[in-house]
């Protein structure tokens, strides 16, 4: 039986309201567990809150919108992007505030029901999202004619590198944090370690001595800040000039470049001492690479090999788990890509010669510096570790003394006892390596064992320490998205001093990194922003059938697959995917139905 118009938009409104009302109720229990609702006066679920108000009509609206539209695609894509949202808000809740997400049946079907009444606001507010990539894919249909300006790399690098100047006069020489002090004891004492990037700490060292030289080594390190800054501006610089080469829409390209220049993030990392910003420099020269390679259909010349073998090298010598992640996501796109199978051997091709070429500079590497490798097992397997002592200090009365010492074999007592479920470095920092190696296949063992008896656990350690990736709330302090600004001990040899050369950067620039207090900007400065905005947009490229546009997403894809197994989350290790930002805008501004068939426009 048909129904009329008037019968539908009444039915419509209804549905919408009655999904609104389970969009706000569920809000409300989310909230709860923030103590937010002391924050307003009256009684009952809505009462006074004019919170719950807005968040009621917001919810029915959208949802109202949602049921007009009539494209199946796009319903079921948004559906699967909004329940994903709608659990990661769920379960990050129950884990942070609680740290138990399976407490009981009762508890776990209140968590079903809080999910689907959270996708209620999910779902609508992603199907938003995938149209406005839509609406950005229109805007790539209008042209952008013009000469092609030969200095305009070297114009806009300039532009980008003075932007920084300011914060690096504010924190001279640079802000040396993070893995400093250990990379400088390696270089100070002559005994290098595999595990943290040899390039990288040799760069450093180089600087550092330099300075012993000339007596002051702020002066040295001033010059290593300045070589970063150069790097991560010049590789900005390109991104842009691939966008000018490719015809952007002028609007784009001078977003794209302002974004480079005077986001906060940028010039904060420009001069923060920390592997992952040169990796992210050299991320997106590689990354751009392999979209001219699979989007545009580029054939490439000599010097564009050279440039794609080079970015892929120092990219991979620049932070370890990047040739994981370029060897999966390589993989990856040969299967899914349809291609003749010369065009497959091709690309195994370039990801054996990039593997081989990784291999020739590591290895050369660890050859002039005697470098050792004392932690291979115990960092490859610190989320083994983590769920190993979540057992351990959760489940104690549970398990055998037999089984609880056998984890206490592979690490410290005293470090399962101070279990942080955010921070896998507490457990994984002072275990057995000599252990695992040699008693390797027990301890796998011993992990699926007790992976059996509790998977809860296991499953909880993993949403814990991964959170801060994914989870849209409020975290823990260490899920945080702050960068740390301020000058660690080098502990042997003499510190770098600080001076300040111009003050008020520190008034735009501390709101924004101590605080992490103004809206919006602050926001951006977190991890799972720029993880759900990679998220859609290869949601995205499903519902619209992109695949050539969804395959350049892939490499960026494995390499949070290997954060996902990392120690913890945190801004910095996810900066690349940051900075590939206008490049998947590109993407899906040059993306049609027929781009598989687009031939090279530029070499």
């Amino acid at each position: 039986m048909k129904i009329n118009h008037k019968t539908a938009k009444l039915l419509r409104k209804l549905i919408s309201l009655f999904c609104g009302i389970c969009f706000v109720f569920s809000l409300k229990h989310i909230f709860s567990f923030f103590q937010l609702q002391g924050a307003f006066y009256g009684v009952g679920q809505f009462g006074y809150n004019i919170w719950s108000l807005l968040g009621w009509i917001a919810g029915m609206w959208l949802f109202n919108r949602m049921l007009q539209r009539t494209d199946r695609r796009l319903h079921c894509s948004s559906a699967v992007c909004g329940l994903l949202m709608a659990a990661a808000i769920v379960y990050g809740t129950y884990a942070h505030f609680v740290n138990d997400i399976f407490q009981s049946i009762q508890v776990i079907l209140l968590q079903f029901a809080v999910i689907a009444g959270i996708a209620m606001g999910t779902i609508p507010i992603s199907e938003e999202i995938l149209l406005q990539f839509d609406r950005l894919n229109q805007y790539g249909k209008q042209k952008c004619n013009g000469n092609i300006t030969k200095w305009y790399f070297f114009i806009v690098w300039l532009l980008i590198f003075a932007a920084y100047l300011p914060i690096f006069l504010w924190w001279w020489p640079g802000n040396f944090v993070y893995d400093y002090p250990f990379q400088m004891t390696e270089v100070l004492e002559n005994q290098y370690l595999t595990h943290h990037p040899l390039l990288h700490t040799l760069l450093m060292g180089a600087f550092y001595r330099f300075g012993l030289a000339l007596g002051d080594v702020s002066t040295g390190m001033q010059f290593f800040t300045l070589l970063q800054m150069l790097i991560l501006s010049a590789s900005f610089a390109y991104c842009a000039y691939y966008l000018y080469k490719r015809r952007v829409p002028r609007a784009y390209r001078v977003g794209a470049v302002l974004f480079f220049a005077l986001f906060p993030m940028h010039a904060m990392f420009s001069i923060t001492a920390t592997k992952d910003v040169m990796f992210a420099a050299f991320f997106l020269w590689f990354i751009i690479f392999v979209v001219r390679l699979l989007f545009d259909k580029e054939k490439f010349r000599w010097y564009t090999y050279a440039g794609f073998f080079l970015s892929g090298v120092l990219c991979c010598l620049m932070r370890n788990n990047a040739l994981y992640a370029i060897a999966a996501g390589t993989i990856l796109i040969l299967l899914l890509a349809k291609r003749k199978r010369k065009l497959k051997l091709y690309g195994a091709g370039l990801l054996a010669g990039l593997c081989l070429l990784t291999g020739l500079a590591n290895a050369a590497l660890i050859a002039a510096t005697n470098a050792r490798t004392d932690d291979r097992y115990r960092e490859t397997f610190c989320m083994p570790l983590q769920c190993l002592a979540r057992v351990a200090f959760y489940r104690y009365n549970d398990i055998s003394e037999t089984d609880y010492n056998e984890i206490c074999a592979y690490m410290p007592k005293e470090d399962i006892q101070a279990y942080n479920p955010y921070l896998a470095d507490m457990v994984k920092s002072n275990a057995n390596e000599e252990l695992m190696k040699e008693n390797f296949l027990n301890f796998i063992k011993l992990y699926v064992k007790m992976g059996v008896k509790f998977p809860d656990e296991y499953i909880e350690a993993w949403v814990t320490n991964t959170m801060g990736y994914w989870y849209p709330l409020d975290r823990g302090q260490y899920a945080s998205g702050a960068i740390e600004l301020y000058h660690k001990l080098i502990w042997l040899g003499p510190e770098v001093v600080k001076r300040e050369y111009c003050s008020w950067p520190g008034l735009i620039y501390l709101p924004v990194y101590r605080d992490l207090n103004v809206p919006v900007i602050g926001y951006l400065h977190r991890p799972e922003f720029w993880i759900w905005f990679l998220t859609y947009f290869l949601f995205w490229s499903v519902y619209r059938r992109r695949k050539d546009a969804g395959l350049t997403g892939v490499i960026p894809l494995m390499y949070l697959g290997t954060c996902y197994l990392g120690p913890v989350a945190i801004l910095r290790y996810v900066y690349c995917l940051v900075v590939i930002t206008p490049l998947i805008g590109y993407v899906v501004i040059h993306s049609t139905e027929e781009s598989t068939e687009r031939s090279a426009e530029w070499g």
